[in-house]
């Protein structure tokens, strides 16, 4: 039977066990509501071995498969099931891998003075001391004109134009 409800948590990372949609899912399968679930790739469903665990021990329980869109060829066989184990571990792992990385860029960027925010937009700048954006008085002046004008309805390329030909 197909379940019209879907279980998309949009904005959330598989890495967070948390999520509001996934979290209603185990009630779909406990009521009976679902024999299916199918999922793009695993680590959509689970970035945490254990969390993957418990969801696929609670499939188990209810008769409820898991259909990997990216690895149809896993069943229910006992080498199945230890496969999405190994998944769900490397799924685990790469998170962890990419929460390293991101952090020693983030150190990195703070030793040599520079922030993760990119490139301060024109009209500001960046306050050394509580590192916010603060307007730089003549540009700031500038850049409200152009909200004028864009409040005028006139097109962003006209807008750049007028600015360019403004100096």
């Amino acid at each position: 039977m197909m379940v019209e409800d879907r279980f998309d948590d949009e904005g959330y990372s598989g890495a967070t066990p948390g999520r509001p949609a996934l979290e209603r899912l185990p009630g779909a399968v406990r009521s009976g509501g679902a024999d299916r679930v199918v999922v793009h790739r695993l680590d959509r469903l689970s970035r945490n071995l254990r969390h993957f665990v418990d969801l696929s021990e609670e499939f188990l329980a209810h008769g409820v498969a898991l259909t990997i869109v990216t690895a149809p060829m896993l069943g229910v066989a006992a080498l199945d099931h230890m496969m999405l184990n190994v998944m769900a571990s490397f799924a685990e792992f790469e998170r962890g891998i990419t929460a390293s990385r991101i952090a020693e860029a983030r150190a990195y960027l703070k030793a040599n003075g520079r922030g993760m925010a990119g490139a301060v937009p024109f009209g500001y700048a960046a306050d050394s001391r509580t590192k916010q954006l603060v307007v730089i008085p003549d540009e700031g002046a500038i850049v409200t004109r152009m909200f004028e004008w864009a409040e005028s309805k006139l097109t962003p390329s006209t807008i750049a134009a007028v600015a360019s030909a403004q100096g």
